[in-house]
C-alpha cells in the first residue's frame, strides 16, 4: 500500500489530498536562428566558451528540455499554494540584516 506525505510539511496524507502537477518549457524556440546569429563571429564565440570551461571546468549549456513536477499536499498546504502559487510572500517575510 502506498503511503503519501505532504510534499511541504511532511504531514502524513490520508484519502484527502491534493495534487499539484507543474510543466516548465521554453515559451521559444531555442533551436530558432534569426539575422543576429547569422551575422556573429561563431569561431570568436565558440573560443571564449571553450577558454571559459577550460578556466571554471564547467559547461555552459542551457538546458532548454521540458521538466515535469508532482507534488503531493495536505489541505492547509493546498490553501497556502492556490494563494501564493509562486511564494512570492514566503520571500518578501525573510528579513535578511544589510552588513
Amino acid at each position: 500500500m502506498l503511503h503519501f506525505s505532504c510534499d511541504l510539511c511532511g504531514q502524513h496524507l490520508g484519502d484527502r489530498r491534493f495534487a499539484v502537477k507543474l510543466e516548465v518549457f521554453a515559451a521559444f524556440d531555442p533551436e530558432e536562428i534569426d539575422e543576429q546569429d547569422l551575422d556573429a563571429d561563431n569561431l570568436q564565440n565558440i573560443s571564449a566558451m571553450i577558454e571559459e570551461m577550460e578556466q571554471t571546468g564547467e559547461t555552459p549549456v542551457d538546458d532548454c528540455s521540458p521538466k515535469k513536477f508532482r507534488f503531493d499536499l495536505c489541505p492547509h498546504c493546498h490553501q497556502r499554494f492556490l494563494q501564493d502559487p509562486l511564494g512570492r510572500e514566503a520571500t518578501k517575510r525573510l528579513n535578511f540584516s544589510k552588513n
